[in-house]
């Protein structure tokens, strides 16, 4: 998967180079959103993180993913 190369990144030297790994990638990829939110919550954006995993819950395919990522976008 391409996402977890940049989300590496992001945990082995922060979250604005995770971020930076992924803006390299296509939005339009399954899990991007969730990807982006979880690196911009570790970087203090709560709010944003928390309005991408909203999007990320819209796109889930699955019952048990778009309820966790519900979840995330609440707290």
């Amino acid at each position: 998967m391409r996402l977890n190369p940049a989300v590496a990144i992001g945990e082995a030297s922060g979250p604005a180079a995770g971020l930076a790994a992924l803006a390299e990638l296509d939005p339009g990829l399954p899990g991007y959103a969730a990807a982006a939110a979880y690196l911009h919550e570790r970087a203090g954006r709560t709010n944003l993180a928390a309005d991408l995993f909203a999007e990320a819950a819209r796109r889930a395919t699955n019952r048990a993913e778009r309820e966790h990522l519900t979840r995330r976008a609440d707290t």
